[in-house]
């Protein structure tokens, strides 16, 4: 109960935020409709009680079953093997992200159903298994990550010379879903394990971080694949007005829990099942462990369950509301400026980056502190919401406009900073874009698209999760830098004393 207790005050913190603005918006710019708001607030108060739940089920359960996996597979001595299994547990965890359906069914919307959303939620495991499969083979024969990704970034820069323009801005958008709160503990915990069990130096901690991001890579070239060989005009766009539901509110959140439960099973099971059957055969944990493991199952369930619930039902509707009342007031610069407010605040209410975070200050033994990572990732954030609003408001503005030059600078950067940054950018570049981006941020840059004439719902309303993801990578790098320019433990490069280290705290 303690556990869930000093969750719970940490998602306070992080919810509040939220509902706060848009209470202040329904009563000063943007009223929403009465229903609207109701869903709203029940919306919030299931995300108070479903997110503290879900986040302690994950520290018991999720995580300690990707470390014994990796474990697992590591002590086969065979890489193929290791390959091959990093492989299949990254395409089971991205079949299971809720995240990378949530997008799915908002493209089905968008495009009236003629866009293949099966297809690409198949494609898109594909690319994310071979592309963990890559990760691990990266952290086990110690290849740079900045010089790995600069390849990487090069291949999806030719593939994007031949992809339809509709699916750029999608591409990135599904790379940025595919780490959500249930992969990206997962994912973690295998590479961290991976790395601290393949070798026994200072560096070893650090090698897990980046995995994340070169995941992310793998939805990005299947999306352009799949964009290669399907036409453009399929993608017919508008946007689906929500339809009042019949009856009483409570009726409808009854109706929606049953769809939810079905689909937190899906999540939740096949890596359970996955679990149980390797450890009846080698991993044979003990009764206790065992025990505990299921019990976070169970918390996890539950509360992913509740999560859904409030966000899908809640939070949707909400935001492409004020997006489209926002942008009808006619004030260019207020629409900017609430785009940026909405992206700064998200980032805390993001599940998987407190467990990115915790990540972070653990196998840095405190070295690089929570609350400075998520102040990066707030400002990094706010950044692309900034220029997604400019992207919806200036016809001209592109996507490649804003994103190439990113990448750009990312890839420069990641030759300079230290290199344990690097491995956190793209890390957090794929959490920073999560569950509250697709249902919160999307959702309002959809609403301005949709009102605005010279915008479009695909081209201009898709791409803010791309541009979510990409920012980071720039604000944690030049986080590394400052770390860089300041003397810190962290930095001490190979080869110096414990003196040398000794001398550096003293003058911390």
């Amino acid at each position: 109960m303690n556990a869930i207790f000093s969750k719970f005050k940490e998602v306070l913190y992080s919810v509040l935020p939220i509902t706060i603005i848009v209470l202040v918006l329904h009563f000063t710019l943007t009223p929403l409709d009465a229903q609207i708001m109701i869903k709203f607030i029940i919306g919030t108060v299931l995300m108070l009680a479903g997110i503290p739940l879900f986040l302690l089920g994950i520290d018991i359960s999720v995580t300690p079953i990707g470390e014994r996996l990796s474990e697992v597979l590591v002590k086969s001595n065979k890489l193929w093997l290791i390959l091959l299994g990093g492989g299949l547990l990254g395409f089971v965890v991205t079949v299971a992200e809720p995240d990378v359906h949530i997008l799915a069914g908002q493209v089905r919307a968008v495009t009236n159903g003629s866009f293949n959303s099966e297809l690409m939620i198949l494609l898109v495991c594909i690319g994310i298994g071979a592309m963990v499969s890559v990760g691990i083979f990266k952290i086990i024969k110690n290849i740079y990550l900045n010089r790995f990704m600069t390849v990487v970034y090069l291949i999806i820069l030719i593939l994007g010379c031949f992809t339809q323009s509709d699916f750029l801005a999608l591409a990135f958008d599904v790379s940025g879903n595919t780490t959500g709160s249930v992969s990206v503990p997962f994912i973690l915990a295998i590479a961290v394990g991976i790395s601290s069990m393949t070798r026994s130096n200072e560096k070893e901690g650090h090698d897990g971080f980046g995995i994340l991001g070169i995941a992310s890579a793998g939805a990005v070239v299947a999306v352009m694949l799949q964009g290669i060989f399907t036409r453009a005009d399929l993608l017919d766009e508008s946007l689906a007005v929500s339809a009042a539901a019949d009856g009483s509110v409570l009726g409808y959140y009854v109706v929606n829990m049953i769809q939810y439960a079905k689909e937190a099973l899906i999540v939740v099971l096949p890596i359970l099942v996955i679990y149980m059957v390797i450890d009846l055969i080698w991993i044979k944990t003990p009764a206790y462990k065992l025990k505990r493991i299921l019990v976070g199952i169970i918390y996890t369930y539950i509360g992913l369950v509740v999560f859904l619930m409030g966000i899908n039902t809640g939070f949707i509707d909400a935001s492409r509301q004020v997006g489209s009342q926002i942008a009808a007031l006619g004030k260019p610069w207020l629409l900017v400026l609430v785009g940026m407010l909405f992206g700064m605040i998200t980032i805390p209410a993001e599940p998987s980056v407190h467990v990115l975070t915790r990540q972070i200050e653990d196998n840095t033994a405190g070295s690089i502190k929570t609350l400075t990572v998520m102040l990066a990732l707030c400002l990094g954030v706010a950044a692309a919401a900034g220029l997604s609003m400019l992207r919806i408001l200036v016809p001209w503005l592109q996507l490649w406009h804003v994103l190439l030059p990113g990448m750009v600078i990312a890839v420069v950067l990641s030759y300079i900073v230290p290199d344990i940054f690097v491995g956190i950018a793209y890390d957090s570049g794929g959490v920073a874009a999560g569950t509250m981006t697709s249902v919160f941020v999307l959702p309002f840059a959809q609403g301005a698209a949709e009102y605005i004439p010279s915008a479009s719902i695909v081209k201009d309303g898709f791409g803010i999760i791309a541009l979510v993801a990409m920012t980071p990578l720039i604000a944690v790098q030049l986080l590394g830098l400052i770390y860089k320019l300041k003397p810190h433990p962290l930095m001490i490069e190979e080869g110096e004393t414990d003196a040398d280290m000794e001398d550096v705290k003293y003058h911390e």
